[in-house]
């Protein structure tokens, strides 16, 4: 199962959003080289990381991170709003209906793994219960075809720049019935994967 970590139930969660910052850090930190989120040698955070962002954290039963994501409002100054409006063509997504998806990361071991297919799956799961249209995010356009292929129905908000040495594009991850389903089917998965204090209901 996946949680859902917010600022109502992050005191119950404490060892989980640390484990969640510390493996931003091997991925964002180490890997990736985005130093300046560095913020004690071990954690990975930035302003975004406040009491209005939503977490969504795959862990085993031994309450190891497999890996996460985070969600924020775009009706508040959000990554895409304030550090990437140049990715953006026209007005940027600023909806109630429609949140930043951000710092999607991995552990090695778990890329490809039934954790990161969960997720995948959450991004949808949780677009339904919210009643979300969709996830705006910036990635780097070679996922787009491979999220395509899970199922994703993705739609540019620009051309791809690059940034740093590497390509990036802002994009609009739609959320529907037919997506969720779509996303359950190529992947595998077909049972909720939020916990059941989230989505009571198996979904068929």
């Amino acid at each position: 199962m996946i949680e859902i970590v917010t600022t109502d139930n992050a005191k119950q969660h404490q060892q989980l959003l640390d484990r969640q910052f510390r493996l931003r850090h091997d991925v964002f930190v180490k890997e990736r080289g985005w130093t300046d989120f560095d913020i004690d040698g071990t954690h990975e955070r930035d302003q975004y990381d406040n009491e209005h962002a939503v977490y969504m954290i795959a862990s085993d039963e031994t309450g190891t991170v497999a890996g996460g994501f985070r969600l924020h409002p775009t009706v508040l100054p959000h990554m895409l709003s304030e550090h990437f409006p140049h990715l953006v063509e026209g007005a940027i997504i600023e909806r109630r209906d429609v949140l930043e998806l951000t710092r999607f990361g991995m552990r090695k071991c778990e890329r490809r793994s039934r954790h990161y297919f969960e997720l995948l799956t959450a991004i949808q799961e949780y677009g339904m219960m919210e009643g979300l249209s969709g996830f705006t995010s910036v990635i780097n356009p070679l996922r787009i075809p491979i999220l395509q292929g899970f199922g994703f129905e993705i739609e540019p908000l620009g051309l791809p720049t690059m940034m740093n040495g590497e390509a990036t594009i802002a994009v609009l991850f739609h959320v529907s019935e037919q997506y969720h389903a779509r996303v359950r089917a190529k992947v595998a998965i077909h049972e909720a994967v939020l916990g059941a204090s989230h989505l009571s209901r198996q979904i068929a």
